[in-house]
Parts: structure tokens; C-alpha cells; sequence
């Protein structure tokens, strides 16, 4: 059972989880979007990690930009958030130890999050040192939605799956 953050840290670490939800579920969101908007690239980007057999890398570019937007939506809607909190933090462990193979085999790689929209945009997108902080910065943002009872802007709340938060 979580600990109720309202009681040992007020009404503010709800909020933050509530922030962190919203943020996390976007950038999941966005990133499964673009990785579904060009499928082949993100296979080629699977390919250079040199980690997986074809098979796997094939099931991967197919399934986990669907797994990465169903998981943002729900953390954006609010919707087994927790849930989909504790599996995007897993998400992100799987990326920092592929990203981590690649840097200690010196291997030169777009990590693939963003897609082409890292090209548009002109993101941040090697897998490198900072691709793992940005990693575990979001491991560490889920985990807090997971610890959290924070029930606010949440569509379980709304549909009355979860009781209100306790002042």
C-alpha cells in the first residue's frame, strides 16, 4: 500500500504528482507517436543498438511505440496511472542498460525517442550520458506517481474508482 503523501507531505508532493503524471504521460505520448509515424527508422535505430536478435527488434519496433502511447495516455488521463507509472519506470530501466551497452561497446547511436520529430525539433537524441540522466529523471518521476495517492485530475477519480484524497 502506498504511503498517503497528503499526510506526510502535504498537499504540494500531490501536486507534484499530479505535474509529473501529466509530464511524463506527454513526453510518452509524443514519443510513441513518433516512432509509429516512421516505423522503419525506428527498426534501423533498433538494429544499431546490436543488443537483440531481428526477431525481437522487428516485435520491438512494432509493439513498443503502441505499448509507450497507450502508457501516456493513461498517465495523462489518469487512468491506472500507477500502473502504468511502475511500467514506464521499468521502460526506462530497459533504456538506460541499452543505452549503457552501447557507450561501454563505443558505439555512436541516435537512441530513437524521438524519431523524426528529434530531427525537426533539433532534440537532444544520442545515446549517451545525458540520455541516461534524462532516463532516470523520468524513473525517478514515476516512481513518485507510483508512491503517491495523489487522485486529483484523474479520470478514476472521476468515474469513481478511487475515493478523494483526505485533507
Amino acid at each position: 500500500m502506498a504511503v498517503s503523501l497528503t499526510r506526510v507531505g502535504g498537499p504540494l508532493l500531490c501536486r507534484l504528482a499530479i505535474l509529473f503524471r501529466l509530464v511524463v504521460g506527454g513526453i510518452f505520448l509524443v514519443s510513441g507517436l513518433a516512432k509509429l509515424a516512421d516505423p522503419v527508422r525506428f527498426l534501423l535505430t533498433l538494429r544499431e543498438f546490436q543488443l537483440l536478435p531481428r526477431a525481437a527488434e522487428s516485435f520491438l519496433a512494432v509493439y513498443l511505440p503502441w505499448l509507450e502511447l497507450v502508457l501516456g495516455l493513461c498517465m495523462v488521463l489518469g487512468l491506472l496511472h500507477r500502473t502504468a507509472a511502475l511500467m514506464i519506470a521499468g521502460l526506462n530501466g530497459f533504456f538506460i542498460v541499452a543505452i549503457g551497452s552501447v557507450m561501454a561497446r563505443g558505439i555512436e547511436v541516435d537512441c530513437g525517442c524521438f524519431g523524426l520529430l528529434a530531427d525537426v525539433l533539433h532534440l537532444p537524441d544520442m545515446a549517451d550520458g545525458k540520455a541516461i540522466v534524462r532516463n532516470l529523471v523520468l524513473m525517478a518521476m514515476c516512481l513518485h506517481i507510483f508512491r503517491s495517492e495523489a487522485t486529483g485530475w484523474t479520470m478514476e477519480r472521476y468515474l469513481g474508482m478511487r475515493r478523494p484524497e483526505r485533507p
